[in-house]
């Protein structure tokens, strides 16, 4: 039976009001990938691959800068 590890490569943290998220890059036999996992009460968590982190933040980004502009801050 194939062994399933992962490695952390980066972990990063931020607590706003009353949650936390976590930012952790790891690797597993599928490849990099970014987990974004909440906690607040309970945990949940996205997984995004590496491959598309780029265009993950490019939307990201993007929706922020509409969000802001909507609500004028």
């Amino acid at each position: 039976m194939e062994e399933r590890t992962e490695k952390e490569h980066v972990s990063n943290h931020v607590d706003i009001e009353s949650k936390r998220f976590f930012f952790d890059v790891k690797e597993n036999h599928k490849g990099q990938y970014l987990r974004i996992t909440e906690l607040s009460g309970g945990r949940s968590s996205i997984v995004v691959p590496f491959e598309g982190i780029e265009q993950f933040r490019d939307k990201l980004v993007e929706t922020i800068k509409e969000s802001l502009e909507l609500v004028g801050s």
